[in-house]
Parts: C-alpha cells; structure tokens; sequence
C-alpha cells in the first residue's frame, strides 16, 4: 500500500505521539474514529490507553466494550498501555488477579495487549505498521491454508470450512453465522443489514466478505495480472 495515511481520532489531537508521528515521517489525517483512537491502513486498529485509565477501564467495564468493537472492526486489534503498569498497581494496591483475567479474556477474544514505556514507542509502533503495510513480504509466519476441521466428508465439517474461507471469518464466528442462517447459502444471500446480527462481523469485515462474493472473477484475475505486469518493471 503506497501513500498511507494513518487516520487518527481528532480527539487525540493534543497528543504528542502526533508529533512523533510527523517527525517519524508517517503520513497522517485527524478524523473522527468511532472505534479506535489510530486506524493504520485499515488493518490496525489501536486504542491507546495510561496505565491507570487502563485499570479504570477494568473497573468500570468500558476495556470489554471497546475490545468488542475493535475486533469486529479491524482484522488486528491492539491496546497499548502507556507507563509502568506494575507502579500503578503498586501504588494503588490493585489485585493481580482481576488484571490477569482481563488480559487472559483480551488473549482470547483476539485482541493484542502491547505495553510502551510512554507516547515515543506508541508513536514508534504505530510507524512500524504504517511501514509493515507498504511493504510485501513482511509477514514472519508461513501462510497455511485456513481450515476449520481436518479434512472431513461430513456435510456440517464442509459448511463450517466453507464459511471460515472467507475473510476475517473464525471457527467461532463460522458456527454463529450457521446457527443464525441455518444454511451456506441463506449467509451467502443475506443482506449488510443481516450480517451486523452476527457478533464478530463489523463493518470493515463485512465490506470484504461481500467484495469477494460480489466481485467479477475474470474482471479480478485480469486487474490481478495488470497489477503483477506493472510491478515487474
């Protein structure tokens, strides 16, 4: 992706990590982000939070909410604490448990808990991504076709492996849409609309699964071939 643009809440406009961003070189816009306070490409999406507002977050039951829609939202979520999490629950004599249990909850739900000593590495991350997005190749892990189930001739296997083929669609997500849809092809024929009934499919999510369902095959290998020829030169 050349020419990448981070979007950022224009709520954090104050926030010294713009600063750290321009001299970083990033390329960024303020826009108002109703999920996420930095959008890198669509693809991240980070909330950015203090040690003690994250602890607050805990306490007040907001981190779970805004956990929910970043997941839905972007393929990659990301919390970042900012500060010494340890002095904070030092300091206010916090049990480690309930913090565990938020990052264990957090771990499995699919949203990524970074902690940064202060807005220099946030700003650092987020330029990191931004560079990981116009590059090709950068991934570390050997892409592996997705799978729900091992091979398998039984008709509730195949749905769920059909299902979980697409974009941004998990086992878990898989098995909602089949028991709210009943069948492959009541999903496939659903609306925008019926889709945002399903927990786990947010808006980016749900303009792919359509862009793959709707797109003209032989109109995309031929933009594919275009593309690929004009970056051979």
């Amino acid at each position: 992706m050349q020419n990448l643009t981070v979007l950022v809440d224009d709520r954090e406009r104050r926030s010294q990590v713009i600063s750290e961003l321009a001299r970083l070189g990033v390329r960024y816009q303020l826009a108002r982000l109703e999920v996420a306070d930095y959008d890198v490409g669509g693809k991240y999406g980070l909330e950015r939070k203090t040690a003690g507002d994250f602890i607050n977050s805990i306490i007040d039951g907001r981190l779970f909410e805004q956990a929910k829609y970043l997941r839905e939202t972007y393929d990659t979520a990301i919390i970042v604490i900012e500060g010494s999490l340890s002095d904070e629950v030092k300091y206010r004599q916090v049990k480690l448990n309930p913090l565990f249990g938020a990052f264990a909850a957090l771990a499995e739900n699919g949203v990524s808990v970074l902690q940064v000593n202060d807005y220099r590495e946030t700003a650092l991350l987020i330029y990191i991504l931004w560079k990981r997005l116009q590059k090709e190749g950068t991934n570390f892990f050997v892409k592996t076709k997705k799978k729900v189930f091992k091979e398998s001739s039984s008709i509730p296997a195949i749905q769920l492996n059909l299902i979980a083929t697409l974009p941004g669609i998990s086992r878990e997500t898989a098995e909602k849409i089949l028991r709210e849809f009943k069948t492959p092809r009541k999903f496939f024929l659903a609306s925008p609309a019926e889709l945002r009934k399903i927990d786990g499919l947010g808006p980016k999510k749900i303009q792919k699964i359509l862009q793959v369902l709707d797109t003209d095959y032989e109109k995309a290998k031929l933009l594919e071939n275009g593309t690929s020829e004009t970056n051979n030169f």
